[in-house]
């Protein structure tokens, strides 16, 4: 058997190269291979520990989402004002009770923000100079990581005036009417006056403050209440503001006239036989509303034949009222009438 040369090299000797024969599967004697295999790696990627892979993922977007979403933004509240006032002034200027505030900070901080509970803004007045006072950001008190960005307004104008006393009288205040026939009289306040404090300019004119209204809506009697003085902005009552109230119901008196009320004929005799001249009157009732409108339904006017009437003479008789109730005066015009004989009617 033949030997190949060997070759020369830089490093001496060596052997010629020797090509690789790479064996060729032999479908008789090598297996074939394993079918599924990438199918089962596949399903093992996706469906191994599946809980676990979820969690993973879970995590990892809740991270993207806390890192891209938790970035500044803003926000407007309102926050109140609060005023320390001198005990000698009163404040006279247009009150501002809050305030509109601009609110930066991180998403997740404004979401939990509740302007109910930031303290309100307090502003020391208790050296009472009148001018403008500023609203700085350090006044409004924020939770931690929020900031301050505009505030509107940014200044309050304040003006004071002499806080001084003063007497004045209570004026009862009623609403509704009392019932058909009867009328408020009178409504009197015990105490009469009351002391009031306020502003010296706003206490010049004033004379009296009035109480809350009292209901007299179908009343048919007088009665005593308790009520409450409502005094007018800026001034405040000394003491108690309670007040009773007296107020009295009465009826209604009334002159009602009734005109041209017919005359009867009552008495001895047949009255068909006489007539009366004239033959109607006014009559005048005096008394309470209800009663004299009753009476007009019911009075009537009458004269009597007293005596014989067999002579047929003319004579007078006084005009007199039925059914007058009691407590209504009534005057008659005329009081006396002339009752003559009636002329017998014509032959046919």
């Amino acid at each position: 058997m033949r030997t190949r040369p060997e070759t020369l090299s830089s490093l001496g000797r060596a052997p010629a190269r020797t090509s690789i024969r790479i064996p060729l599967p032999n479908p008789d004697k090598d297996p074939p291979p394993e079918r599924g295999a990438v199918r089962r790696f596949v399903h093992g990627a996706l469906f191994d520990n599946v809980g676990l892979k979820f969690l993973s993922m879970v995590l990892a977007v809740t991270v993207f989402l806390l890192v891209n979403t938790d970035k500044d933004q803003e926000i407007t509240a309102k926050i109140g004002i609060g005023y320390t006032l001198p005990d000698d002034k009163v404040l006279v200027s247009d009150r501002v009770d809050e305030l509109r505030v601009t609110i930066r900070g991180p998403r997740r901080r404004l979401q939990h923000f509740d302007e109910g509970k930031v303290p309100r803004v307090d502003i020391d007045l208790r050296r009472g100079d009148s001018g403008n006072v500023l609203i700085t950001p350090d006044m409004i008190h924020l939770p931690s990581g929020l900031t301050v960005t505009s505030i509107t307004p940014r200044t309050v104008h304040v003006a004071f005036d002499k806080r001084v006393e003063k007497i004045v009288v209570v004026d009862p205040k009623t609403d509704g009417q009392p019932q058909h026939g009867f009328f408020m009289a009178s409504a009197k306040a015990n105490p009469a006056t009351i002391q009031v404090r306020g502003a010296e300019s706003a206490l010049a004119t004033l004379s009296a403050v009035p109480t809350e209204s009292l209901s007299i809506e179908s009343r048919t009697e007088s009665f005593v209440a308790e009520t409450t003085v409502v005094p007018p902005d800026g001034v405040d009552v000394v003491g108690s503001p309670r007040v009773s109230v007296g107020v009295q119901i009465d009826e209604m008196l009334v002159r009602s006239p009734i005109v041209g009320a017919p005359v009867a004929i009552r008495g001895d005799g047949d009255p068909s036989k006489w007539v009366v001249t004239p033959s109607q009157v006014n009559i005048t009732l005096t008394g309470s509303l209800l009663a004299v409108e009753k009476a007009k339904a019911s009075i009537v006017a009458y004269v009597k034949l007293v005596g014989p009437a067999q002579d047929g003479k003319p004579r007078d008789a006084d005009v007199q009222i039925d059914g007058l109730p009691p407590g209504i005066g009534a005057t008659i015009s005329p009081e006396r009438v002339k009752l003559a004989p009636a002329k017998p009617a014509p032959p046919p």
